[in-house]
């Protein structure tokens, strides 16, 4: 509630001793008022209780407070004569508890009040002193001594007592305003010499940020998006947990389930610094772990002494300590989602890039975690449900493309169930040994074993996806990909297109190739914008010249004839 002046609280307070004084209504909206709880009392009182809890106590106790003001200053009540003292003396301890815990501030006149009223009619042989007080403190506001302490509000707790308490409270005058002179060219000087100042210490802390940009051992501090680690082995002396790896992955989890970040190990929390290599005989930061904790390990066959292998190494501890917590899930995060490198700023840095679980939320140790700006909380029922709430469905292209990720992975066939050709017009099953993925991901690239040549399939058309256990026999045919504007692989035979388009149809063609931008035209005329490219098929060219024929022209290439000549093949039997 805001804050009444003098004159809002006397006429308030008239209307209300009016009221008051008649004695014909029960107030019995006093029954609902919040009462502080014991608890709330020793808490406060209490010289040896944590800050923490002092603060919640007084955050619960002003909440407290705020609803028993607004409800005394704006409605007419009395108190009924069969009304019990005890509720009057738990609304009294309420207002005499935050007097007692704030001391100063805006309400302290409102609430010195608001106690007056109530004591009136708890300790009427009290009430001539107690509307002196009152006036005395309208009248000049500043309370400068308390008559109470916290013993006088322990149970049990006399209106009587704490009304001779009360009115032992002393109220000082308000000091005047103190109006000081100043010359007006001693205010320019002053301005001056404040404005040069801040010049200067803007320049200066400009200048320290620049040469810390500059550093490259230097990270910057940690945030909502990054975390420094030591290390990902050896946890730090003043640790209060035992398990360094689980801590890193503490870190990730509360990434995974919030807006992603950074885990650098072997950076210095404190300073932000990356440790060195090595100073005399010890070893610090990434180098540590890999010379003393890991100098009799290795990692597929090699010893772990350099960066690359150290990094494939973590992100398989990571998998490890993952999957026990996520057996249906950790396939739809770990590989998409987390990335482990060697920082490219410096040697003695590993770099671990984690994005948003998108499909599922992420659990360790049976605990979700998530990330609220340098700390990591672990996720209620409530948290988790806005976090499930905003997460994408699993769909079968999801489900495909990790399927067919594991076998390339590990250098396994499959087999594409039920998969609908557009060149054939036949839906079958393909036995494949998939090697790339193309098209953002849209499509897959596998040599089919039954064709014997490679070919290019959508994960759109797939009905269902099997990894068998036989290992790939064709591993030599497999070609890197190469894909044209229409998104179709390079099969050995290349046309040259040349199409003048207009706005919509160029329009048209950004929205609907994958491969496709704006920067691949060049407007030659007045809403004239010219393609000019190598495809690998006509299939494509034709499709989409017949969709917009009318805002298209085909201009002279060494193939645009076999291509209009396909188009007219194509009209002629299917229109014609």
């Amino acid at each position: 509630m805001e804050y009444l002046s003098p004159l809002q609280q006397k006429q308030t307070t008239t209307a209300m001793c009016k009221t008051l004084s008649s004695f014909e209504q029960l107030g019995s909206f006093l029954r609902e008022m919040p009462k502080v709880e014991t608890s709330l009392f020793e808490v406060l009182s209490d010289n040896k209780a944590s800050e923490v809890a002092k603060k919640k106590a007084a955050e619960d106790l002003d909440a407290k407070v705020d609803n028993i003001l607004m409800r005394v200053e704006s409605k007419d009540f009395l108190f009924g004569v069969n009304e019990s003292k005890n509720d009057y003396n738990d609304y009294c301890r309420n207002l005499a508890a935050h007097l007692l815990t704030f001391q100063e501030g805006g309400k302290v006149n409102r609430i010195m009040i608001a106690l007056e009223m109530l004591l009136e009619n708890m300790a009427p042989s009290y009430k001539t002193e107690l509307r002196a007080l009152k006036k005395k403190i309208m009248d000049n506001g500043e309370v400068k001594k308390l008559g109470f302490d916290w013993q006088a509000l322990k149970l049990p707790f006399f209106a009587d007592r704490f009304s001779s308490l009360f009115c032992k409270t002393s109220v000082a005058p308000k000091a005047a305003p103190q109006i000081v002179y100043v010359d007006r060219e001693v205010i320019k000087e002053v301005v001056k010499v404040v404005e040069k100042e801040k010049v200067v210490k803007e320049y200066v802390q400009v200048e320290v940020e620049a040469k810390l940009k500059e550093d490259p051992s230097y990270f910057g501090k940690e945030d909502h998006y990054t975390e420094f680690k030591s290390s990902f082995i050896e946890k730090p002396e003043s640790a209060r947990y035992d398990n360094q790896k689980i801590e890193v992955c503490r870190k990730i989890c509360g990434f995974l389930n919030a807006d992603g970040g950074k885990v650098f190990i072997g950076v210095d929390p404190e300073s932000g610094h990356a440790y060195p290599v090595q100073e005399g005989r010890y070893y610090y930061g990434v180098a540590r772990d890999m010379f003393v904790h890991l100098k009799t390990y290795t990692f597929c066959h090699a010893p772990i002494n350099n960066p690359e292998i150290y990094a494939r190494w973590i992100k398989r501890e990571i998998h490890n300590i993952f999957e026990s917590s996520n057996p249906e899930t950790i396939s739809l995060f770990i590989n998409e989602c987390i990335r482990v490198e060697q920082s490219k700023k410096h040697e003695n840095v590993i770099e671990i890039s984690v994005r948003p679980s998108l499909y599922c939320i992420v659990y360790l140790n049976s605990v979700a975690y998530q990330r609220n700006g340098e700390e990591c909380k672990e996720m209620d029922s409530d948290m988790i449900l806005v976090r499930r709430q905003n997460l994408k469905s699993i769909t079968n292209e999801v489900k495909f493309y990790d399927k067919l990720m594991d076998a390339k992975r590990n250098h396994k066939q499959a087999i594409l169930y039920g998969y609908a050709s557009a060149n054939s017009g036949i839906i079958s099953d393909r036995r494949v040994e998939p090697y790339e993925f193309v098209c953002n991901g849209e499509s897959v690239l596998c040599y089919d074993m039954d064709k014997k040549a490679i070919r290019q399939f959508k994960l759109s058309r797939i009905s269902d996806v099997k990894v068998l256990k036989d290992d790939w026999k064709y591993a030599k045919e497999h070609v890197a990909a190469k894909t044209d504007v229409f998104d179709w692989t390079d099969m050995g035979r290349h046309y040259h297109i040349c199409f003048d388009m207009g706005l919509r149809a160029m329009a048209y063609f950004c929205d609907t190739y994958a491969n496709a931008s704006r920067d691949m035209f060049e407007l030659v005329a007045n809403g004239v914008w010219r393609l000019d490219t190598t495809i690998y098929a006509l299939e494509p060219a034709r499709a989409f010249f017949l969709s917009m024929a009318d805002e298209i022209q085909i201009q002279d290439t060494e193939d645009s004839e076999e291509l209009r000549k396909s188009i007219r093949d194509f009209v002629l039997e299917h229109v014609m």
